[in-house]
């Protein structure tokens, strides 16, 4: 590349595999505990969308919602990159949006966990975490 000097690539690249390590034994440790916390209903129960500023919402909960939606944020951009780079990615994809609050958040996270690979994966994660499998239909079949 020109105007590129070969030693800002390399420390750029040694810097990118860094990075790559890091996001890739974080996901390890972090994925399997954060499916494990979900609830076994969670991709099939009805949630209702809750404004931070709504009356009785208390001063806690904005800030608590402001540090989830920052953390959700991280955690997608980490599963975007984990498509490309060493790691779970599409499942790190799903857990991101799961920490984030939104309008329309559960029909993402519905279509999201439609795929029988991506439901085998998460009950997998949760049958070694100790946990029961997700329930994926109200009638509980698949």
């Amino acid at each position: 590349m020109p105007g590129m000097e070969w030693d800002t690539i390399e420390t750029t690249l040694q810097w990118l595999g860094i990075v790559s390590l890091f996001t890739f034994f974080v996901s390890l440790a972090f994925i399997p505990w954060l499916i494990s916390r979900l609830p076994v209903d969670y991709f099939v129960r009805p949630h209702r969308f809750r404004h931070p500023f709504s009356a009785g919402a208390g001063l806690l909960f904005p800030v608590w919602f402001v540090f989830r939606n920052i953390a959700g944020v991280v955690v997608l951009l980490a599963g975007t990159a984990m498509l490309f780079l060493p790691g779970q990615g599409i499942l790190t994809i799903i857990l991101g949006v799961a920490l984030m609050s939104f309008p329309g958040k559960y029909r993402l996270l519905f279509t999201l966990t439609t795929r029988p690979s991506v439901q085998h994966s998460l009950d997998w994660i949760r049958t070694k975490t100790g946990h029961p499998k997700f329930i994926w239909r109200l009638d509980g079949h698949r």
